[in-house]
């Protein structure tokens, strides 16, 4: 038995040799090695194979041998324990502190021997990680008998740093049984640690699929499979998505819906990856918290991307050398110099001319407005302000385009007259239409899709975070060089032109770098189509009409379309009889 080996467990160094011997005296017949009898040992003690009531029978058997065999020593046993008695009579408020403290070296001693049976020879990666003890009593006397008492033992027969480690480390695991802390029974390693997946995870992906789903169906449904089933589920899919969004109309076929769907699926699958790269950033911080280290053995763990090649300093040196070591001269007879030198040669320097006041009255008396009336005929009694009830003195350009009375009816027709325009312009030279119409008889259609290009008109983008200006005029999607251009119009007055312009710009920036990021683009550009109310064009009209690669006739048609919308807007704020 390895407890009379061993001595009831007080010496577990080098007891392989000895309770090889033993086995072998015991059982001749049986052939084995001494790592098999120490393995088999320690999966007896590991896996608890036998019971608690025959294992202590076992070590009183081992006991009484062990008594037997120290026979000798019982008269110095015995004086030593009288000896002792009387010590503990002489103190008697030590007694108790005593007994416990014997008690727990031998639980202790035994703890010990079960760790080091138990994980020598192991691997040390593969042991479980201990539990962090919290600072008693118990525990000060426990460390306290283990450093003084039991370990000097098992390290004077230690001749290498493995069993230096394996020493230590069952100590520690004694010292965890003993205390009564729970302790895992095997190693916690990144494959038995299932990742929980965070509740907004499992609903954005389950609504992904959902999306993905629908699109796969709604699909089928286009192309022209109109089975039972497909039918059904389209209409289904159709009905659920009545609206696009609660500014635009109703979705009135199975192409703006899929529209809507591949938006949304867009807005879905962006919001995932930029909650993953926020909840990946949370978990960088607490770690870095936690253990700087961990953190660094982290990043240096993940896979790098490889850095592209930077020149060398004599590459870079050649190649600027040759941009400003040499002379260049631009060629002054170019053709386009000569052509813009001809279309200026005509004009004449303008004279000056001083006006009457007469006649700066036969002008302004063609709109009798109530500015005019008051100030210009010096008629005190009337009112300067706007007769449909704006704030605003009424002047021409009052008249023209800043009456809020006008502003959602007659402003934006004119506004849609110029939209129009462009848009059919744009859906036949895409051949997303097969003839043109007059603007004035053409409807334009939410969503036109072919392979190679999709046209917008007046179609709210759905986008991961919220943006006030998602709504542009026309949306032109270039699949093929994954470019998309917004076009926005507008016709203000006159005198505010160059302000609309760069407000058109500035109003969908944040746009389009939702849209880059969420629809996958290499290129998103504004276009502002800007014209005043009077047919005034301003000069970028012609560069935006030129970068929209349309005829540069398409202004006149513009200008004479919002000419006419001008005229009726007058005469109709003229009209009014109240005045």
């Amino acid at each position: 038995r390895r407890g009379t080996v061993t001595n009831l467990g007080r010496e577990t160094i080098g007891y392989r040799p000895r309770l090889h011997t033993a086995f072998c005296s015991e059982y001749p017949e049986i052939k084995v090695s001494q790592q098999r009898v120490a393995d088999q040992y320690r999966v007896i003690i590991k896996n608890n194979l036998i019971p608690q009531p025959r294992l202590n029978a076992i070590k009183q058997e081992v006991q009484l041998d062990l008594m037997q065999q120290e026979g000798s020593n019982n008269e110095i046993r015995d004086n030593g324990q009288s000896e002792q008695e009387q010590i503990e009579s002489e103190q008697p408020g030590v007694d108790d502190s005593n007994d416990q403290d014997t008690e727990i070296f031998g639980i202790l001693i035994t703890e010990m021997g079960r760790a080091y049976a138990e994980f020598d020879g192991t691997n040390p990666l593969e042991r479980p990680p201990l539990p962090k003890l919290k600072s008693s009593r118990k525990l000060a006397v426990v460390l306290c008998q283990l450093n003084k008492q039991i370990l000097p033992e098992y390290l004077a027969h230690s001749n290498c740093i493995e069993q230096l480690h394996t020493l230590i480390y069952c100590a520690a695991v004694a010292t965890v049984r003993t205390l009564g802390v729970k302790m895992p029974t095997q190693k916690i390693t990144e494959n038995s640690v299932k990742p929980i997946t965070p509740k907004w995870e499992k609903r954005l992906e389950r609504r992904t699929a959902e999306i993905r789903r629908d699109i796969g169906r709604l699909t089928q449904f286009t192309r022209g499979i109109t089975t039972r089933k497909v039918r059904k589920q389209a209409m289904e899919i159709m009905q659920r998505l009545h609206h696009h969004s609660h500014q635009d109309a109703t979705n009135i076929n199975e192409w703006q819906c899929l529209d809507t769907l591949k938006q949304k699926l867009s807005v879905y699958t962006q919001r995932l990856k930029r909650y993953k790269a926020s909840s990946h950033r949370k978990h960088d911080n607490a770690l870095f918290q936690r253990s700087e280290k961990a953190f660094y053995r982290k990043l240096s763990s993940e896979p790098q991307e490889k850095s592209k090649t930077v020149p060398t300093k004599d590459q870079v040196e050649e190649f600027w050398g040759k941009q400003f070591g040499s002379t260049a001269y631009y060629n002054k007879c170019a053709g386009w110099i000569t052509d813009e030198e001809a279309k200026s040669h005509y004009c004449n320097p303008m004279q000056y001319r001083a006006y009457t006041k007469q006649e700066i009255v036969d002008i302004d008396q063609v709109i009798p407005t109530n500015n005019y009336k008051r100030f210009i005929l010096k008629n005190l009694q009337q009112s300067d302000k706007c007769r449909y009830g704006c704030q605003d003195s009424e002047t021409i350009q009052h008249v023209t385009g800043g009456c809020q009375a006008f502003a959602p009816t007659d402003y934006k027709e004119r506004h849609d007259i110029a939209a129009k325009i462009i848009h059919q312009e744009l859906a036949y030279k895409f051949k997303l239409i097969e003839c043109k119409l007059q603007y004035y008889k053409y409807t334009p259609q939410c969503v036109l899709e072919n392979d190679k290009y999709k046209l917008y008109w007046d179609r709210t983008v759905l986008t991961d975070q919220y943006i006030k200006q998602n709504r542009p005029d026309i949306i032109i999607v270039d699949k093929d060089a994954q470019k998309v251009t917004l076009i926005d119009v507008a016709i203000p007055n006159s005198n505010n032109l160059t302000y609309k312009h760069n407000e058109k710009v500035a109003k969908y920036r944040e746009l389009e770098f939702q849209i880059k990021r969420q629809w996958k683009m290499k290129y998103v550009e504004t276009i502002p189509i800007i014209m005043s109310s009077t047919g005034v064009i301003p000069r970028r009209l012609l560069e935006n009409i030129k970068a929209l690669e349309l005829s540069e006739n398409i202004y006149k048609i513009i200008q004479k379309g919002v000419l006419l919308a001008t005229a009726r807007i007058v005469r109709k704020f003229m009209g009014n009889a109240s005045t």
